[in-house]
């Protein structure tokens, strides 16, 4: 079974390379996403193994985002 991942960062260069480092890896990356809004919305519909999150988005903190995903989480999924 191969690992999927959303990747989250307003930085087009890094989402590229990020995405080419875990495909490397044999980590399938579902989506990438720029905004934090686009992002939970892809967690929701996707329901990735893992969420790659910048720290420093620009219209909210990536660690704003990661505790919003934490608290919205299923139990098993956490």
């Amino acid at each position: 079974m191969d690992l999927t991942c959303l990747i989250v960062d307003d930085n087009d260069y890094f989402l590229h390379i990020a995405r080419e480092v875990l495909e490397q890896e044999g980590i399938s990356v579902t989506r990438v996403a720029s905004w934090s809004a686009d992002a939970f919305r892809m967690v929701v519909q996707l329901q990735p193994d893992f969420v790659l999150v910048d720290i420093s988005l620009s219209e909210e903190s990536g660690l704003d985002l990661a505790r919003k995903l934490v608290e919205d989480a299923e139990p098993a999924a956490v």
